[in-house]
């Protein structure tokens, strides 16, 4: 059956590639013919496709913000001769005029206020006087502007605009950016737990993304092109972490995705790339916008309500103000069937616990479970995940507002305040834990050794969080002669208290039990419970001040044109100040990994510079150079070269080569999430003599060593290098295709090892007595790993416009891991890790259909198959047996469909998983579902209403 479903595959590619190739072959051949005859022709449209239209057929740049077009509709261009006539034709009634900049340059402003004698507006001009300040154009990977018509840059990027983001059903941030091809959702569940999903002890819930499998150490996100601080409480597993539960979707203009090393434009943790998050800037009319949605169970509500406007005043003054309130009921474990340790419906067993006495070879002797589980075909089976959250409790308020204002005739202030307030609440498992009875306690039975217990008394273990960041921002830009400038200064702060209930505190349970005053199942007197379970706080504030300066302006001529030269200066200080409860510093919390405080700063600094360089008309190189300064770590040079050769007018070639470094950061200036307890390790040589040990017949000598953790202040910076190579077809402007191959080589990367992988390798990590005998092995934190990644992304856009049917549009974009080869300290085997615990291969596409007052979208999203054990690691016997080895991949799919009766209202319905797929995981560990991947509510439905005052 397989080979023809790969032609059934073939033919429906080409049947989607044929529509698209025919007109953009056509408007090749009409491009084509206007450079010819020196005469420019530009159908009727929307004025942003006219205008990219236009600089490709004529050669030139026209500079504009995005929101400044996206309303107006272009005239028709029939045979014009110079760009100026072309461009005073098309802006004809938009309230709009080009001012000519430089040679062959364009910049889109608004037409000065009219006179209200005058009965007619005035018609658009070209001047070619002063340049005029327009503000600054917010470009990603690069501190060059760039023309919005020169789509094709030399790294590859992925825009994400308004329009997309509210046909997408999204609310938040974080749902828009975990699917896109290439990145993995850090869900705030799995945040909570410190990436363990059998951690008890649950931190702090926020939730971001990463590109590449490679942490969120190495993506760095940007706001308005600026660093943002980092969440105010430390992860011991992800470090600093950008919290995307504090920016509003409803205020988010765009997102623009630059991947690969960008550590030469933006410095440390640029990696893997970059997400900048533009905001909006102005509103041409007060709009309030109201969602609502349930999922198909009846639960999972969420509501969310904002409301955004714009004022303008004088000459280019404008203020835009947006507020929102989110709110998300919480969904748990019980409400989804398939979240449960029992996976006999996938033929993988039952993996519940079994609560109850056991004796020393851990046989179970008595079932003791009173009053707390309920009675199953075996007794006392737990079942954690049925307890827990699969979403948290989510509410959220926010602000945003951003001010401008001309000051001089070159010269404009910007202001930009950000703040919002988010209180989150998730669940977890009554903490369960063995217990070591003594004999003379009253629940002890003979032949008991321990007791197996889950604290249904104490109750689940609940983590309320809340969070309060502020990002406030002011600054001048504006032309000196050719050249633009520009000068900020910025304060981010992000303040975290998490409250913890539910878990037990060592120390006061450990003299209850010894003292027989804890009875197990219940009874007990609230002032004892009270003290073995007390209520734990947790603060942390993390702030970030920074100062910029910079310019860019022309710089000297060459073949292909105007060289453009940019250059700058940054100052940065960031703090963070994390103060655990105390019992979490005496490391007096059962089960739970010691908290460090930590109150520090530290400065930085770099300066900057970037060449655009056109050597040939075709052929265009870009150079930066970034020097960085970070307190503690010295300074490092970051180099950057992209190249892109346009071989005819349809067809462009890129590449970048780029190095990429990250400093430890104050955040890791931690230990390891280790819970302290003795195990059993085989012996080495290099162990010494150990203090315990014993011979195990037929397994040789293990050592009972204390396992711990403790700091390494000896961390050094982590470095990177990383290569892009692609192709890029535009034949014409409403067709666009791409394919990119990278690698991105990682070295000395900070990461957690002990004396168990190699005791000669680590010797800080052996702990020894008084008489030198080995008594403990610490994990801590170290620049031992190395990853080697390599794959493809391709993108592809084409939007077709009829008569009588409406617009049509496609838009996709995939990405495949090739390898991604692990080394986790030197000496260790090179692994290749692609496929295993994450995708090999995810896939977004859309299919958009407007016509009259219609607006629909068609959204597929496909996630690859995933190995569900580590490559150096055999998968399990039973997966083994059944086949389950390798969880499927799935596809699910959204539908938007909106109506816009009128210009003031926009109503429409988004339902996402169309066709109610449940998650699936094979890995046992994960109780049917991927939280990086997998959506748990089911078939979702999304009602929205907008309405322009």
């Amino acid at each position: 059956m397989a080979p023809p479903r790969r032609r059934n595959t073939l033919a429906l590619a080409l049947a989607m590639l044929l529509p698209c190739a025919v007109p953009a072959a056509l408007a090749q051949a009409q491009e084509s013919s206007a450079r010819a005859t020196g005469s420019l022709t530009v159908p009727a449209g929307p004025l942003d496709d006219a205008l990219k239209a236009l600089a490709r057929q004529a050669g030139i740049q026209v500079l504009y913000p995005a929101g400044l077009v996206a309303r107006h509709r272009s005239r028709p261009v029939t045979a014009v001769g110079t760009p100026t006539a072309a461009l005073a034709v098309m802006l004809e009634d938009t309230g709009l005029r080009a001012v000519a900049v430089a040679d062959g340059a364009f910049v889109l402003e608004r037409l000065p206020p009219t006179p209200r004698r005058r009965a007619t507006p005035s018609r658009p001009v070209i001047a070619d006087d002063n340049p005029v300040d327009v503000g600054l154009v917010t470009v990603t990977g690069t501190h060059i502007p760039r023309t919005p018509v020169d789509g094709v840059e030399a790294s590859p990027m992925t825009r994400i605009t308004r329009e997309q983001i509210e046909a997408s059903g999204h609310l938040t941030l974080f749902e828009l950016l975990r699917e896109q091809p290439g990145m993995l959702g850090h869900h705030p569940v799995e945040v909570a737990v410190e990436g363990g999903s059998a951690a008890q002890q649950p931190f702090a819930s926020a939730a971001t993304t990463s590109l590449y499998a490679l942490g969120p150490r190495a993506t760095l996100f940007l706001v308005d092109g600026q660093r943002v601080a980092n969440h105010g409480l430390v992860s011991a597993d992800l470090g600093g972490l950008t919290d995307l539960s504090g920016i509003p979707l409803s205020i988010v203009d765009r997102v623009e995705i630059i991947r690969g090393g960008s550590s030469a434009i933006y410095g440390a943790d640029a990696m893997a790339g970059v997400v900048n998050i533009i905001l909006r800037k102005d509103a041409a009319t007060p709009t309030l916008v109201v969602r609502h949605g349930v999922s198909g169970a009846g639960d999972a509500w969420q509501s969310q309500a904002s409301l955004t406007m714009g004022r303008r005043w004088g000459e280019g003054g404008d203020l835009f103000l947006g507020v929102e309130l989110f709110d998300h009921d919480g969904l748990m474990g019980h409400q989804r069937s398939w979240r449960t340790r029992d996976l006999r419906n996938l033929r993988l067993g039952d993996w519940r616990y079994q609560l109850g006495y056991r004796d020393a070879d851990g046989e179970l002797i008595r079932a003791y479970c009173p009053g707390a589980v309920g009675r199953a075909a075996r007794e006392c089976d737990f079942d954690p995940p049925r307890f827990e959250s699969l979403e948290p409790e989510t509410q959220r308020a926010s602000m945003y507002t951003s001010m401008r204002a001309p000051v001089g005739e070159n010269a404009e202030w910007s202001a930009q305040l950000r703040a919002t307030h988010t209180r989150q609440e998730l669940w977890r498992a009554p903490f369960h834990a063995s217990v070591l009875l003594p004999e003379a306690h009253p629940d002890w039975i003979p032949g008991a050794e321990r007791l197996d217990y889950a604290f249904f008394d104490i109750g689940p273990v609940r983590n309320r969080t809340r969070g309060t960041s502020l990002d406030a921002s002011t600054g001048l830009n504006g032309w000196l002669g050719e050249w633009q400038w520009h000068a900020n200064v910025a304060h981010h702060r992000n303040d975290v208290t998490s409250r913890i209930q539910g878990l037990v505190r060592e120390t006061a349970f450990t003299e209850a039990v010894r003292n027989n005053r804890y009875r197990f199942g219940g009874g007990n007197p609230a002032d004892l419970m009270a003290a073995i379970s007390p209520s734990i706080t947790a603060r942390g504030t993390a702030t970030l001040e920074q100062f910029s300066a910079g310019g860019n302006g022309p710089a000297w001529r060459m073949p292909g044109g105007l060289a453009m030269f940019a250059t700058g200066l940054e100052v940065l200080r960031d703090g963070l100040a994390h103060r655990p409860d105390a019992l979490m510093e005496q490391h007096d919390v059962a089960l739970g990994p010691q908290k460090t405080r930590i109150d520090e700063h530290r400065t930085g600094a770099a300066v900057y510079g970037e060449l655009s360089l056109p050597l040939l008309r075709r052929l265009q190189a870009d150079v930066a150079l970034r020097l960085d300064y970070r307190e503690g770590y010295g300074s490092r040079w970051s180099p950057k070269l992209g190249l892109k050769w346009n071989v005819v007018d349809a067809l462009t070639l890129r590449g970048t080569l780029a190095t990429g470094y990250r400093a430890p950061t104050l955040f890791e200036l931690r230990r390891p999430g280790v819970d302290e307890n003795y195990d059993a390790f085989p012996y080495q040589p290099d162990f010494g003599e150990c203090r315990y040990s014993a011979a195990v017949p037929g397994l040789g000598t293990y050592c009972v060593l204390l396992r711990g953790a403790m700091e390494n202040p000896g961390l050094r910076p982590e470095t990177s290098s990383s290569q892009t190579v692609g192709v890029v077809w535009a034949p014409a402007d409403r067709f666009q295709a791409s394919l990119d191959h990278f690698r991105i080589h990682r070295r000395d990367e900070i990461l957690p090892i002990n004396a168990i992988d190699d005791a000669a390798a680590f010797p800080l990590s052996l702990v020894h007595d008084g008489e030198g005998r080995l008594v403990g092995i610490n994990d801590y934190y170290d620049n031992v790993g190395e990853s080697d990644l390599r794959g493809f992304e391709a993108e592809m856009r084409y939007r077709w416009e009829t008569l009588g049917m409406g617009r049509f549009g496609l838009r996709g974009g995939a990405y495949f891991l090739e390898r991604l080869e692990r080394r986790r300290f030197p000496g260790a085997p090179l692994l290749d890790h692609a496929g295993y615990r994450v995708p090999r291969h995810s896939l977004l596409g859309a299919v958009e259909w407007h016509v009259g007052h219609w607006a629909h979208t068609l959204h597929w999203r496909r996630a690859g198959s995933v190995r569900v054990h580590a490559p150096d690691a055999p998968c399990r016997p039973i997966n083994t047996r059944q086949g389950r080895c390798v969880t499927p991949g799935f596809s699910l799919f959204d539908l938007d469909i909106a109506y816009v009766p009128s210009p003031r209202w926009r109503m429409s319905m988004n339902i996402r998983n169309l066709f109610g797929h449940d998650p699936v995981s094979y890995d046992v560990e994960q109780a049917g579902y991927d939280f990086a991947t997998d959506d748990p509510r089911g078939r979702y439905y999304l009602l929205s209403a907008m309405y322009r005052f």
